[in-house]
């Protein structure tokens, strides 16, 4: 049996059907917004400031925290999942909050947490401005935990001024971030996948970029956070048509391929080993890739086209894959 991510409870189509309905809701709120819900970060104006906010957790993979004992990279997680969404608007974060629920009293995980927490911060250049611990059983099974990030907006990148021949620059991810856990849970639970095998792969936390795409934003006209929905999310950036040939992925997703995801599942769910990708005017890609290079592997996955249309995905088994 093929694995698919709705198999796992979590159906993809459902959650974006949802999020259009918020949408149009909260919209009905907007006085002071420069940039509202669909984009990856809302920017209000508030005194001639342009301030982006944001707020994301970490997913079921908190669960497989509990099981390994693995608490800090859950708090880099967290940090990571918002900051790295910010910079995608042109934001530099400057502060967040944390909330963080248990199901009852666990020194170890509160301490680790909060270390990776504080750890995420110093690497975006952020500070920890306050938060929010709760123990509510009954209510938490385990624990969750999420943040809040503000940052600051001196010009926004939206996308707006992305255009057919400009360039697609992925970096590289440090595995499978903070996605897709309740169908690697779901491998694991069927014996598919060993976690005693895979955990330090599994377990390793989000990568945080927001050093690497804020050193060159003057020279980008966009940028996309590969997280949930995977490369569905460039839609965030542009409605062209988008070609793109991927490298060859660290060996976690193909070990999660060969657990029983499809190929094509695979590219809906899973960064495939690019965690951010940057549209980059054809003229000032090499400038990109040199301040780059000391700090993140980076690859040319291909360009933009023409009118609206696909995503064209060719995979590292050369399959064209339509997302």
């Amino acid at each position: 049996m093929v694995n698919e991510y709705r198999d796992s409870g979590v159906n993809l189509d459902k959650l974006r059907e949802y999020h259009e309905g918020i949408r149009s809701l909260i919209s009905s709120t907007y006085r002071r917004t420069i940039v509202g819900a669909g984009h990856y970060a809302g920017v209000v104006n508030i005194n001639g400031i342009n301030l982006a906010i944001h707020t994301d957790g970490v997913g079921t993979k908190t669960l497989l925290a509990l099981r390994t004992r693995k608490f800090k990279p859950i708090g880099i997680d967290c940090v990571a999942m918002n900051v790295n969404d910010l910079v995608c608007v042109g934001a530099r974060p400057v502060a967040l909050v944390d909330y963080l629920a248990l199901e009852s009293e666990d020194d170890e995980l509160v301490k680790e947490i909060i270390e990776g927490i504080v750890e995420g911060a110093k690497v975006s250049d952020s500070e920890v401005v306050g938060g929010e611990t709760a123990i509510m059983k009954g209510v938490v099974n385990g624990f969750d935990v999420a943040c809040t990030a503000l940052g600051v907006v001196e010009k926004t990148k939206l996308g707006n001024e992305v255009r057919p021949g400009d360039v697609l620059l992925g970096l590289a991810s440090d595995g499978i971030h903070a996605n897709g856990y309740s169908l690697v849970r779901k491998l694991i639970d069927e014996g598919k996948l060993s976690l005693e095998d895979w955990e330090d792969e599994l377990m390793r936390p989000t990568r945080i970029y927001v050093r690497e795409v804020l050193s060159v934003l003057d020279l980008i006209k966009g940028a996309a956070h590969i997280t949930g929905g995977a490369f569905a999310k460039l839609r965030r950036i542009t409605e062209y048509s988008l070609e793109i040939n991927l490298p060859d992925p660290p060996d976690v997703f193909k070990e999660i391929e060969r657990a029983g995801v499809s190929h094509r599942e695979m590219h809906r769910v899973f960064n495939m080993g690019i965690g951010m990708i940057l549209f980059v005017p054809e003229d000032t890609v090499e400038e990109v890739e040199n301040k780059l290079s000391n700090r993140v592997k980076t690859y040319r996955l291909g360009k933009v086209r023409g009118d609206q249309g696909k995503i064209k995905l060719r995979s590292y088994k050369n399959q064209i894959l339509d997302i």
